[in-house]
């Protein structure tokens, strides 16, 4: 294992439950990679069928490239260590003009697990930035332990559930993250 982190980004992780922007991919890598994805979407009409987009990382050869690129791996090992399972893959894509959102949530606690000893790593093809929708992160939300989620049926909802009673938003960062980085 090759260490990525310094002790003060794993403190930095560990305090605050996130780190960005982390280097990971050269700019022809992330072209690569950005290609074989439209390829894969356009192939099935722009938008990838649910069977397609799940675990996508055990139905291409190149995803699961992706998944096991020792420069994302080095990194999710300095912050949880060497034993690690890739349970999940998924491309989370937000095409102009899509109205669709991510209500606020815990993904352990989404995802059904009894503890957060988990790390999304999540690679950008293009830029991430509050113009187009990025990610926001809420710091030391994860030290607050697994919070109660309810569902919900609005269509424009990503996912079906998000924190219940909603989060004070004004501690939020935006997860800005260029072509090749990741969080």
């Amino acid at each position: 294992m090759q260490h990525r982190l310094d002790a003060r980004a794993v403190d930095d992780y560990r305090r605050d439950g996130y780190l960005f922007p982390v280097d990971v991919l050269d700019s022809d890598e992330t072209a690569d990679a950005l290609r074989r994805y439209d390829q894969l979407r356009f192939a099935h009409g722009g938008r990838l069928p649910t069977r397609i987009n799940q675990k996508p990382h055990l139905l291409y050869p190149w995803m699961h490239a992706l998944v096991t690129n020792p420069r994302i791996l080095d990194v999710v090992e300095d912050l949880l260590g060497p034993d690690l399972l890739c349970w999940s893959s998924q491309f989370f894509a937000k095409d102009a003009n899509d109205t669709s959102y991510v209500s606020w949530h815990q993904d352990a606690t989404y995802w059904g697990l009894s503890a957060p000893d988990v790390v999304t790593a999540w690679l950008a093809l293009t830029p991430s930035t509050p113009e187009n929708g990025n990610m926001r992160v809420i710091p030391g939300t994860h030290r607050s332990g697994l919070m109660a989620h309810e569902t919900s049926e609005d269509e424009g909802l990503a996912l079906n559930q998000g924190i219940a009673g909603g989060v004070d938003e004004g501690a939020a960062r935006d997860v800005v993250l260029e072509p090749g980085q990741f969080s």
